[in-house]
């Protein structure tokens, strides 16, 4: 009985050596893809932008960021987040998930190459006081590298408790039946695999625990070979939970991460004995005796076999994508505005910025019409209406933005005040319209044609520039872009055509007042003149101020002092 005792004691030992292992190299991770994230920050746009072109630099470009913020996961939901933006089209997405894959076999490279080779309790602990040192001193300033530093301490000391639970594994679990000829300890352990990704929410995690399986003897390569691909395509969970009531656009980024992890995992198993054969050969040209090594070779190997095949079918496994995903038709200016999108700042800000420039190009189509003498309903417009409610979403959606990154730097802060500036100049143009059937008759009268011409001319610009901002690939594969794709020109003819209408209005309304007395006109269609000439002014004005202030958020650095 004391026997019995003693072996539960060693188990109940074991399974929190492993347990804890698996939590500190988890909140070791968290903290360090925070950190390193906080730290790329607002660069990572910019980032994207640039080397996100073809379809391989996005790969590339993938493969870069997932290895630098050693999160597949993370780097999928930053690519569902840019895709939701439309600072990625669908097709790019698409090489930047599958550059992830790649990626994410870094961390068994890590840990296979650094890890298993030092004593990581004396790496780890200088790395964790350091880490919270460089936090509490200096505060937020460097409190990203603290971090990520800190972090990296921990992902180290979990694998060495996670060694030390590893190592009294094999006392009581034999698994040398989940293998040799029977058919049913392959899905198995593939199971295996899966669930310990889902379980950990982390596959970077899953595959650590089976390379610090596999060093301490607890299982063998083919049964760590098969819970690697399960683990590899246990990361699809995730993507497909994030994907859940998301733009069409991320949820096709999600298919088709979820895809080519189904893809690659199933060429993985069905040549599982060629690619461990050609593992051994690779492990003996170079060398590599250690089995945690090879396992990570296998990791990378399988991954890039999955690339090549996909690229060969590209163009078809595009199209799957887009059958499996339809594209949804909404009348909503949100599109943009997805949750994934709230936890990435800079791209939130793109988001909202975008989301305003297509109201505002709808809004402009509404005063073009205004402006013409037939008649038309403000109070019931369908776009001012929902201009105005999809207004109020998004001023709640920067607000819980600036609650998930309350420290920005002062280019971030500035970006988002000019982002409340367009908002404000927005709601206001569109409260100016709804007054627009008070001064339709006058649109008729001579006084107020030139007016009336030259902030048509504006409307016609704007209406034009949202025309000429799609590519081919977008209106085939996304169909939305940046209406004036950033344009400093039309901000500029905008300001010019506002400040020649408030000229106007300054000297028309002493000729229209001094005629009125005259008797060339009455006095009230005088005055109704003036007000309509006032009204297509604050039109005017109203435009090239939302304009200046939502392509502030790009030029931030350049702002002038224009907070009127």
């Amino acid at each position: 009985m004391r026997r019995n005792k003693v072996a539960g004691g060693m188990h109940l030992e074991t399974f929190g050596l492993i347990i804890g292992g698996i939590g500190l190299f988890l909140l070791g991770m968290n903290l360090m893809t925070e950190g390193l994230k906080a730290m790329a920050g607002e660069k990572l746009k910019d980032i994207l932008r640039r080397f996100t072109g073809g379809v391989y630099s996005a790969i590339l470009s993938g493969a870069v960021i997932t290895g630098v913020i050693q999160s597949s996961s993370a780097a999928t939901f930053m690519t569902i987040g840019f895709v939701s933006a439309g600072l990625l089209s669908f097709s790019q997405s698409l090489g930047v998930i599958i550059g992830a894959n790649i990626g994410s076999t870094s961390t068994g490279w890590i840990v296979s190459v650094i890890g298993f080779q030092i004593n990581m309790s004396m790496l780890a602990l200088p790395l964790i006081g350091g880490g919270v040192l460089l936090r509490l001193i200096s505060k937020n300033k460097w409190g990203p590298q603290g971090s990520a530093v800190t972090g990296f301490g921990l992902l180290f000391l979990g694998i060495d408790v996670l060694q030390n639970g590893m190592s009294g594994f094999t006392a009581f679990f034999d698994l040398s039946r989940l293998q040799g000829e029977s058919w049913w300890w392959l899905p198995l352990l593939i199971g295996i695999g899966f669930l310990m990704t889902v379980v950990m929410q982390s596959s970077s995690a899953a595959v650590v625990t089976t390379l610090t399986a596999l060093h301490t003897g607890a299982v063998d390569f083919n049964q760590a070979a098969l819970l690697v691909i399960g683990q590899n395509v246990g990361t699809t969970v995730k993507a497909f939970l994030a994907s859940i009531g998301g733009t069409t656009a991320a949820r096709r980024t999600a298919a088709g991460h979820i895809l080519f992890n189904l893809i690659t995992g199933l060429l993985a198993v069905v040549l599982l004995p060629v690619l461990v054969s050609f593992v051994m050969l690779v492990s003996e040209v170079f060398s590599l005796t250690d089995e945690a090594v090879q396992l990570a070779v296998f990791h990378t190997v399988f991954n890039l076999l999955g690339v090549v095949f996909i690229l060969m079918i590209y163009p078809y496994f595009k199209i799957m994508v887009k059958r499996l995903i339809p594209e949804r038709k909404t009348e909503t200016y949100l599109g943009y505005l997805d949750e994934s999108v709230a936890e990435l700042g800079p791209v939130a800000v793109e988001a909202l910025r975008r989301t305003l420039r297509r109201m505002m190009r709808d809004c402009a189509a509404v005063t073009s019409s205004a402006l013409n003498t037939s008649p038309v309903t403000f109070e019931g417009n369908r776009v001012l209406n929902q201009v105005e409610t999809e207004l109020v979403e998004m001023q709640k959606f920067l607000t819980k933005v600036s609650l998930n990154e309350p420290s920005a730097s002062s280019e971030a802060y500035e970006a988002r005040v000019s982002l409340v500036h367009a908002m404000d100049h927005t709601d206001r143009w569109v409260k100016a319209l709804r007054e627009g059937e008070t001064y339709q008759k006058a649109l008729k009268e001579g006084q107020t044609e030139k007016f009336v011409y030259e902030l048509q001319k504006i409307c016609s610009r704007w209406i034009k520039a949202s025309e000429t901002a799609y590519t081919e690939e977008e209106k085939e594969e996304y169909g939305r872009k940046d209406p004036f794709g950033g344009d400093h020109q039309l901000v500029s003819y905008t300001e010019a055509q506002a400040s020649k209408i408030a000229g106007m209005r300054k000297e028309t309304r002493r000729e229209v007042l001094a005629g009125s007395v005259k008797d060339e006109l009455t006095v009230d269609d005088g005055i109704r003149a003036v007000q309509t000439v006032q009204w297509i002014d604050r039109l005017a004005y109203h435009m090239w101020r939302a304009a200046f202030h939502t392509q502030n958020t790009v030029d931030s650095k350049e702002k002038k002092d224009q907070s009127l």
